[in-house]
């Protein structure tokens, strides 16, 4: 479909991309904010709480929330230890089954990510994205 405007392409393509996801997310029976934490933590495991929150972009609270939930489905465990300061805080760490499901959750990822840029060169897709994340800047007012 063709847009005249941002905002009805920028809901078109969220709208799609939703759908897909979220029937890769209901295939593990996962909530929508869970892969997200679990895709970042398959390439980060290890990281202190808060440091995760702020990656995510989300408040130390929620991602305290999101935590509780997937550890207790068994998905990922966290460990104590000290930072800067002499401070205590959680690592965040992967099971063996939060491991494999984030394993085949970024190989399904990828794939839609394959999917939906078909037709688009590499400098393309790299344009698309580094406009988006302009987009995203100017709307937080970074």
């Amino acid at each position: 479909m063709k847009y005249d405007k941002f905002f009805m392409a920028l809901l078109g393509a969220y709208a799609a991309h939703g759908d897909a996801s979220r029937q890769i997310f209901n295939d593990y029976g996962l909530t929508e904010a869970q892969p997200k934490i679990l895709y970042i933590l398959g390439f980060n495991e290890g990281i202190v709480q808060k440091d995760f929150a702020k990656l995510c972009a989300i408040k130390p609270s929620t991602m305290t929330v999101q935590l509780a939930r997937l550890e207790k489905d068994g998905l990922i465990r966290r460990e104590s230890c000290y930072i800067s300061g002499g401070k205590k805080a959680y690592r965040v760490y992967l099971t063996k089954r939060g491991k494999e499901i984030a394993d085949s959750l970024i190989e399904r990822i990828d794939n839609l990510e394959d999917i939906s840029f078909k037709g688009f060169t590499a400098k393309e897709q790299a344009t698309l994205l580094s406009l988006l994340e302009r987009v995203e800047d100017n709307l937080r007012g970074r």
